[in-house]
Parts: C-alpha cells; structure tokens; sequence
C-alpha cells in the first residue's frame, strides 16, 4: 500500500527494541552503581558511629566496674569490722535495748551492710545504664 518494504518495518521496530532494551540496562547498572555507593557510604558512617559509642561504652563500663569494686572493697573492710560486735543471744531482752544501732548484733548489722552495698551496687549500674542511653541518644 504505502510501498515500504515489510521487512524495514520489522527492521525498525527490532532496533528501537533493542535500543529501548540497552537503555534500561544501562540506567539499570548506573542506579544500581550509584545505590551501592550510597549504601557502602552509610555503612561507613554508621560503623564509625558505633565504634565511637563503644568507646565510650568501654569508658563507663570501666567507670562502673571501679566503682563497683570501691564498694566491695568498703563491704569486705566493715564486714571485718562489724566481726567483732557481740552475736546475738540465744533470747533477746524484752525491753528493746539491742534495737539501737549502736548495740547492732554482728549478725544484723553485717546483714544491713550487705544490703546497703548490693543497693550502691545496683545504683552505680543504673547510673552507668543512664549515662551510656545518654551518650547513644545523642
């Protein structure tokens, strides 16, 4: 009808179809190459972040434990200390007198120290767990 040849037709069509397909290809590899940049550089950033926030981690875990080991330290001398006060007697006197701490049986008053160290125990570890949320977060 038109007098073009039916085979130029199909010659057309199989080029722009293979230059629609080498496009894409392309920008395919040329996103994806880009993409792989961004990732590797946010991988970067982030592992120096956490390497920043695990020395400062190691910091106050460091802190924490010296602290914590000051408080043993203190425990074990009282403890030695408290050793020499009277045992508690088989019946205790009804009028009240061995309540006072200054009259404290060894026993209860060691019972009170371990007590009051495991509680500074406890509150260094929050505080270490406050500080170290703190650095993270910000």
């Amino acid at each position: 009808m038109f007098g073009l040849n039916p085979y130029v037709l199909i010659g057309a069509a199989v080029a722009l179809v293979i230059s629609f397909g080498s496009g894409f290809g392309l920008g395919y590899k040329l996103e994806k190459a880009n993409f792989n940049a961004y990732k590797l550089e946010q991988e970067q950033t982030t592992r120096k972040k956490e390497q920043e926030h695990q020395v400062e981690t190691d910091q106050i875990r460091r802190t924490k434990d010296a602290q914590i080991a000051g408080i043993n330290n203190k425990l074990i001398d009282a403890i030695s200390e408290l050793r020499q006060r009277t045992a508690r007697p088989a019946e205790i006197p009804a009028d009240g007198q061995s309540c006072s701490g200054r009259s404290l049986y060894a026993e209860d008053a060691i019972f009170l120290t371990r007590e009051a160290a495991r509680a500074d125990i406890l509150r260094t570890a929050l505080e270490a767990c406050y500080d170290q949320y703190d650095k993270v977060t910000k």
